[in-house]
């Protein structure tokens, strides 16, 4: 199985390509506001260094957010139309999910006891953040929030 996954939720764009549940490459830019004018030129390379074409792909699967709309609009657009003209599956993964997976994986050897915290800068002094144990249960689903000193106190 081979997966194309496209992050444009925030100010970096990326795109990424596993087989049978392993990254085998990826591309990123950290520029920012280039989302539009780059996605298919890194999914292009992508497929170039790795030998493999989109005909091959098995399914895309697109951060689907919290984050920055115009981001999310434009890596759904691309996934969008490359899925309707391969006729494969378009995969939506929740932002904070992701980045709270990754936590769980970095810290496999720490306590089931703890807490992950994902936060995703949303501009205007505010973050998108939840609460999710080490099962991925949301203690505080997804959500906009100001932070202060006292926000997460529960």
């Amino acid at each position: 199985m081979l997966i194309l996954s496209i992050d444009t939720s925030t100010h970096i764009c990326s795109v990424a390509l596993a087989e049978n549940g392993k990254n085998i490459a990826w591309q990123e830019n950290t520029e920012g506001q280039l989302h539009a004018s780059i996605i298919t030129k890194q999914i292009e390379l992508l497929l170039k260094i790795t030998g493999h074409t989109l005909n091959k792909l098995s399914a895309i699967a697109i951060s689907k957010g919290p984050g920055s709309y115009t981001g999310l609009r434009i890596g759904t657009s691309a996934a969008k139309g490359l899925c309707y003209a391969l006729d494969i599956p378009m995969i939506g993964i929740p932002t904070l999910q992701a980045l709270a997976i990754g936590g769980i994986e970095y810290a496999q050897d720490i306590s089931e006891n703890i807490l992950y915290i994902p936060m995703l800068d949303a501009m205007r002094m505010e973050v998108y953040t939840a609460v999710y144990t080490n099962k991925l249960h949301a203690v505080l689903p997804p959500e906009a929030m100001i932070i202060a000193s006292d926000s997460l106190k529960q």
